[in-house]
């Protein structure tokens, strides 16, 4: 088991960078907890108390964010080795701000919150991996608060749906209605649709009902913003 975890721990970031002493003695002392879960089953729910570290090891979950309003959801695509939602840990609301479901079969690792009060104690590397992760956090929402909103409205409504993102990488999908968004935009519902069907003759989303898929969204900001 013990090269076969190393390797594992070695291809997760808040873990790279430790030394092979460090890393053997997290895996005698740490109780590491597997599991796969079938395609379409729930891993989390939204608002769940968050009480483990869980980290993806293989295949891919969903992610759906449902806004406090019924009008829109979000979904982003989740790759291996992610960490799932760190920050949740942590706050007055230690809860998953996400549900995820699996897309196929997934492979799971996750570590009780009270040993990852050991390893940011004891172990630096991890400790100065999981403030990088927190401050990329905090940049990211920074430049979005701070970037200059655009006139146009193609270019506001592709910011707006980048900071609904918590990663450029993998498939997005907006579940919400023409009308809704127009209101969100403050624009009118023939203008929207105007857009939208101006990026999907560009390829740049797929249109669906009530719902548009967008398969690369620095494809998408590079256009829009330009």
């Amino acid at each position: 088991m013990g090269p076969t975890m190393y390797s594992m721990l070695m291809q997760l970031p808040l873990f790279q960078g430790m030394s092979h002493a460090h890393l053997f003695e997290v895996i005698e002392q740490a109780i590491f907890h597997f599991r796969k879960v079938e395609d379409g089953k729930t891993v989390y729910l939204q608002g769940e108390q968050c009480q483990q570290l869980t980290f993806l090891m293989g295949g891919e979950l969903v992610a759906t964010t449902q806004a406090p309003y019924a009008g829109l959801s979000f979904e982003e695509v989740i790759t291996p080795y992610t960490a799932i939602e760190p920050p949740s840990l942590f706050g007055r609301q230690p809860s998953y701000k996400a549900s995820y479901t699996a897309r196929g079969e997934v492979s799971l690792l996750s570590i009780d919150k009270r040993y990852i009060y050991t390893l940011l104690d004891s172990y630096e590397i991890f400790r100065i991996n999981f403030f990088n992760l927190f401050g990329s956090k905090v940049e990211s929402l920074h430049e979005q608060l701070w970037s200059i909103r655009p006139q146009t409205l193609e270019g506001r409504m592709a910011l707006f749906i980048r900071s609904l993102c918590t990663t450029t990488k993998g498939d997005k999908v907006m579940n919400i209605k023409m009308e809704e968004l127009a209101r969100l935009m403050d624009a009118t519902r023939l203008n929207i649709s105007a857009v939208l069907n101006k990026w999907h003759s560009e390829g740049l989303i797929i249109l669906r009902r009530k719902a548009f898929a967008i398969p690369d969204i620095e494809a998408l900001l590079g256009k829009a913003l330009n």
